[in-house]
């Protein structure tokens, strides 16, 4: 049985405390209950400027049940990052004051963030005022946690062929815009290839920041640029490609690397030797965003959301990363013409990871009758399929996607 809760400022599936109450998709009262959330997809759909924000959610998906973890949950990487050495784990913890800082969950229990705790560690190296073993097992245990991290994220060619589907029609649906509407944007916080392997999966052309000849250098001009097909183009003017989209990693990637020449990214089979460049998003992690790729990546992301007739979408995303949410707040008390969407897993829940300030204020406008903000309840995975498709495949794609079909009975 699929479900989802929504609130909004029109949502009538409230418990007596005010709270969504779960919408069973198959029954005749789910569709006359999901009614307000399709009115709100379809507009967001519509929208001239749609914006995509991913957390670590969108990736969960591909984690199934009674089968091993294949992308990596936060907690997952803190008790990887612990089994490393869990002696020395624990007096790091120590050493940085973790557990003064990170503080406990409702429930009591201690938080276990290792975002917080690496960004720790990079604000204590600096000082310099831990005595030289002390300073030595930061250093060496922020770079085996950063190894560890970058293995753990690094897991795309392990996900099954059909498990793909979700990011596949997620992409297929809202990556081919029409004419009169601006390209996808995508902005994630996660450090994996999933929407890369996505959009090479459905034919979609990714503009990252990266030039296109080796090695692939960072350039954040590149995001000016478009490609146009010259064998349909007309005097006047040229015949945009459909299937286009821009793709921001806000705090790096897997296959980023500083070197000498700049930001690089790895590809093919010829390596490029350098530092990983990726980000953890704390309130000491600051001075990282105002350096590049980071700071042209937060850039593209504070004009976006100012842009009039503009629809955000946030799919598995927390709202723990202060100065992304900033940016979001400061866009509702601004920008009259937008819109945002939060859809991840258990967000109303009191033990949930969803940032329960920001929850409450969204949830406050939203009572009052502010009609752009909506929270779902809902898995990637089922978000996908809800989302209305405005696509219409072209007689090539059709062809293209018969043939594929033919060829890959023949392969069974």
């Amino acid at each position: 049985m699929s479900e989802i809760s929504y609130y909004s400022s029109e949502s009538t599936f409230l418990d007596a405390q005010g709270l969504p109450r779960k919408i069973d998709l198959d029954s005749s009262e789910g569709h006359e209950g999901l009614q307000p959330f399709q009115n709100f997809i379809n507009r967001l759909v519509d929208a001239e400027n749609l914006i995509v924000l991913a957390g670590s959610g969108s990736s969960l998906t591909f984690n199934k049940p009674g089968c091993s973890s294949m992308a990596p949950s936060m907690m997952d990487l803190w008790e990887s990052c612990k089994s490393l050495d869990e002696k020395r784990f624990n007096e790091i913890l120590k050493i940085v004051s973790y557990h003064e800082v990170a503080g406990k969950w409702p429930n009591g229990d201690p938080k276990k963030d290792i975002e917080l705790l690496l960004s720790l560690c990079d604000s204590y190296l600096p000082l310099k005022n831990l005595s030289a073993r002390r300073q030595q097992w930061v250093s060496d245990f922020l770079k085996s946690a950063k190894e560890k991290i970058l293995e753990e994220t690094s897991f795309v060619d392990k996900v099954a062929e059909d498990d793909w589907v979700s990011h596949n029609m997620f992409l297929s649906k809202l990556g081919k815009r029409t004419p009169k509407q601006k390209r996808l944007k995508i902005f994630t916080t996660n450090y994996d290839l999933a929407f890369e392997v996505a959009a090479s999966n459905t034919g979609i052309i990714v503009i990252d920041g990266f030039e296109f000849s080796k090695p692939y250098r960072f350039n954040p001009a590149w995001y000016q640029y478009d490609i146009i097909n010259r064998s349909q183009a007309s005097e006047k003017g040229g015949a945009y490609l459909p299937n286009i989209i821009h793709l921001y990693k806000i705090h790096g990637s897997v296959d980023w690397v500083s070197t000498d020449q700049g930001i690089c990214k790895q590809g093919g089979k010829t390596s490029v030797k350098g530092n990983p460049v990726f980000i953890y998003p704390s309130s000491t992690k600051y001075q990282n965003s105002y350096e590049p790729p980071y700071l042209d990546m937060m850039a593209a992301f504070l004009d976006a959301l100012q842009k009039p007739r503009t629809a955000l979408l946030c799919v598995g995303f927390g709202f723990n990363d202060r100065h992304i949410n900033n940016a979001i707040t400061m866009a509702l008390r601004t920008n009259s013409e937008f819109m945002v969407m939060a859809a991840t897993k258990d967000p109303f829940s009191e033990g949930s990871s969803f940032n329960a300030e920001i929850k409450t204020q969204m949830m406050q406008a939203a009572a009052a009758g502010d009609s752009r903000i909506s929270i779902v309840d809902c898995s990637f995975e089922a978000l996908s399929k809800l989302i209305p498709n405005r696509h219409k495949p072209s007689p090539e794609e059709t062809l293209l996607s018969m043939f594929e079909s033919v060829i890959g009975k023949g392969r069974m």
